[in-house]
């Protein structure tokens, strides 16, 4: 599936969906694009000096989506964060190690997080987030080569900046 097919098809599917369902049903489509080794260009998978990069990929005209490359140096590890908007994406190139986290209580404003799950993405692995709770993780590339992931999120990435509501602090290492 090429870029302009996907979205297109990402347009249908934000137009005639409601929302907590639209991470889920753009994971069905995500796998074929991936599969596009012309859907990102260099600059795309440019790796940055420090830090990871984020670079637009495309953005509906409409604000309703997002598209980003992420390109992930060997090693780094994202800060544990929740999300501003809803997302799916999947591993373009190399391995992606994602932990998933509860929040440590029920205060708002608690920015610890207990592990519950870590998870290997490797090359075509799609994930979705949940809408709302649940959608607290960290990323990370655990290899020595670089890695990138394609994101497709809720709104306008240039306007909304970052998305990330709130940074946490781990608070407990075992994953039962």
């Amino acid at each position: 599936m090429k870029l302009s097919e996907f979205c297109k098809t990402v347009s249908g599917l934000v137009a005639d969906n409601p929302v907590e369902q639209l991470p889920r049903l753009i994971a069905e489509y995500l796998p074929e694009m991936l599969r596009d080794r012309e859907l990102l260009s260099e600059e795309h998978k440019a790796c940055p000096p420090e830090g990871y990069g984020r670079h637009d990929v495309f953005l509906c005209p409409a604000d309703d989506f997002s598209i980003i490359a992420a390109v992930w140096p060997a090693g780094i590890v994202s800060p544990i964060h929740d999300h501003k908007t809803w997302c799916t994406y999947g591993v373009f190139e190399g391995v992606i190690q994602e932990t998933r986290y509860r929040v440590a209580s029920n205060d708002p404003s608690c920015t610890d997080a207990v592990p519950v799950t870590v998870t290997e993405h490797l090359p075509g692995a799609v994930v979705h987030l949940p809408v709302g709770d649940g959608d607290i993780h960290c990323m990370h590339n655990p290899t020595d080569k670089d890695a990138v992931s394609v994101h497709v999120y809720g709104g306008n990435s240039v306007k909304l900046g970052p998305n990330v509501v709130k940074v946490y602090q781990e608070t407990a290492a075992a994953i039962a």
